[in-house]
């Protein structure tokens, strides 16, 4: 089973749709007609970003390629649109396992981001545990310096 390569647009992972064409054995352009024509139906699992990229030098054709980055709800909804051949099962299948190692790839580096955070805190408040006592004695010192004298003893007759 082929993982497919996802790429990020902002936080999301999304999965161009060259590469699921190409999966599928189809061409580009039908993948993108079934987008287009169900575009209300996609936008309804989020934001169909559109990009064009310049054709490599040497290929036929001299047009920018539009193409779209769909999401894992968008990407399964254009794998409904599909009959269940073997080749869109097994696609589907290849496609949850990189949604999958895409959600378990971002939730291993929060969770690191975390501990570095929390271990980072952890430091600090030892550090204060330790510096305390000297805040109590600066607490104390700063006390001794501001006692006032009341003058209560001159004030008797």
């Amino acid at each position: 089973m082929n993982i497919i390569p996802l790429t990020r647009v902002g936080e999301e992972p999304r999965v161009d749709s060259r590469q699921l064409a190409e999966q599928l054995g189809n061409q580009h352009k039908n993948a993108l007609a079934l987008i287009e024509r169900y575009l209300a139906k996609f936008a309804e699992f989020g934001v169909v970003p559109f990009q064009t990229e310049k054709p490599l030098v040497g290929t036929a054709g001299g047009r920018p390629e539009r193409f779209a980055l769909l999401n894992e709800d968008q990407a399964f909804f254009l794998l409904s649109l599909s009959r269940n051949t073997d080749r869109v099962v097994e696609l589907k299948a290849s496609l949850i396992m990189a949604f999958r190692e895409a959600r378990y790839g971002h939730a291993c580096q929060t969770l690191e981001a975390r501990k570095q955070e929390a271990s980072s805190n952890g430091r600090r408040l030892a550090h204060w545990r330790y510096d305390k006592p000297g805040v109590y004695a600066h607490v104390a010192h700063l006390r001794e310096q501001l006692k006032l004298p009341l003058g209560l003893e001159d004030a008797r007759p």
